[in-house]
């Protein structure tokens, strides 16, 4: 069984960038808490655009790439430091909702972020959307309000038991790291219905179709040699391994908590690790 050995645990990811030609990027929790950059964020970018390197967003974001590309230059990253943006909400909404209103009928009841942009999935061939979700013959889970955030257990999710209809996710992640801490994620609710009986797709990182479209990007620009960066082991780090590509794993965003006493070997050894699954590298901040 692999472990993770102290040569794993470097300063930041500048000191082992040059081997690689492209880097993919998480964005919650790496280039920033939802709020503001990480401080070093701009001089990473900055320095591996400088140093010809390629670099793509991918993130389990359930808006489009459009949204997601304003949001980080409102942030203060400027187009030209990011060459792509992937997320999880363009690839369901593209490959996946067509096939739902197929397989399940085409009355969709979409769940949603209040910044969302309904024109990202208004389009769709053969999706109607319904206010009601009792109408639906489906719902779609891209993203959560913050309200939702705290009364999912007791209003969202016994609404959904009710209904009973299939449901598809494009936001897989637990939890999202923010100013003021963790908070719920659209994946939390889909699992949690997923115990209770209900008919799950998840759409996003580590599960295998979103790592397609990126691996056709990487191609497309010509990468050969590509490191993943993460803050979440079991999206960004599993997931970059079952499809073969190295792992950098900053402890800037959802584990940061769990590495604030102990050695950072140690407690990812004990912790974290599962099935062998190992970061190529480990640090502390980007």
């Amino acid at each position: 069984m692999s472990k993770l050995c102290a040569e794993s645990i470097v300063a930041d990811l500048l000191s082992i960038f040059p081997p690689y030609d492209s880097f993919v990027f998480d964005q919650f929790g790496v280039l920033h808490n939802g709020t503001e950059l990480y401080p070093n964020v701009l001089e990473v970018l900055r320095t591996l655009k400088a140093s010809g390197k390629t670099t793509l967003v991918l993130t389990n974001s359930g808006r489009s790439a459009s949204d997601n590309i304003r949001r980080l230059s409102a942030m203060g990253i400027e187009p030209l430091l990011i060459d792509d943006v992937i997320t999880s909400g363009d690839v369901a909404v593209q490959q996946v909702l067509p096939s739902f209103a197929s397989r399940f009928g085409g009355n969709c009841h979409h769940i949603a972020s209040e910044k969302a942009d309904p024109k990202s999935v208004e389009s769709i061939g053969g999706v109607r959307f319904v206010d009601d979700p009792h109408d639906c013959d489906f719902v779609y889970l891209s993203g959560i309000s913050a309200g939702i955030g705290n009364t999912w257990q007791q209003d969202l999710l016994p609404k959904l038991s009710a209904i009973g209809a299939p449901l598809l996710c494009s936001n897989p992640d637990n939890v999202a790291p923010g100013a003021d801490g963790l908070s719920v994620s659209p994946g939390t609710i889909a699992k949690a219905y997923r115990d209770q009986g209900g008919t799950v797709e998840m759409v996003g990182k580590p599960y295998p179709l979103i790592y397609r479209s990126v691996r056709q990007r990487l191609e497309q620009l010509n990468c050969r040699n590509t490191l993943f960066v993460g803050d979440s082991y079991h999206h960004d780090i599993v997931g970059a391994k079952n499809t073969g590509f190295d792992s950098f794993l900053v402890l800037t965003g959802i584990h940061r908590e769990t590495f604030k006493t102990g050695d950072i070997v140690d407690t990812l050894n004990h912790d974290l690790i599962e099935n062998g699954i190992v970061p190529t590298w480990v640090a502390s901040t980007l």
